[in-house]
């Protein structure tokens, strides 16, 4: 009867500057997993939909989380590329690839060019 139902849930669409240490950029912003939607979970994760082939505002700041967070950087038909800022080093990574960002660890990531997909998770 229904038993785990409440364990499956529709992304839902988020303006990245509702997001804290983001500001407005034309990313679509998929929140997917978060306690807000699944009270159970300990796990956030929200997917971005990224086209960077035209110069994108600055809209990442530098900032820590309490807990670790794991990125990853996909496409299919292009190389998405991003600067990953952790704490006073500065990264250009591409697709396909994993970061992850120990709690405690100030970070930002700014899409810089190529299209893709740019995966968040906080555990």
């Amino acid at each position: 009867m229904n038993k785990y139902g409440k364990f499956i849930k529709k992304g839902v669409i988020e303006s990245l500057d509702n997001v804290p240490f983001h500001s407005k950029a034309p990313i679509k912003r998929l929140l997917m997993l978060s306690k807000s939607l699944i009270p159970k979970s300990n796990i956030h994760i929200a997917v971005h939909l990224v086209d960077a082939s035209n110069d994108l505002p600055k809209y990442s700041k530098l900032h820590k989380h309490n807990h670790d967070e794991i990125n990853l950087i996909l496409s299919e038909d292009s190389i998405l590329t991003y600067e990953i800022k952790l704490e006073d080093e500065s990264y250009e990574v591409t697709s396909p690839s994993t970061i992850f960002i120990p709690k405690g660890i100030k970070h930002s990531a700014q899409a810089i060019s190529g299209k893709g997909i740019f995966v968040c998770m906080i555990l």
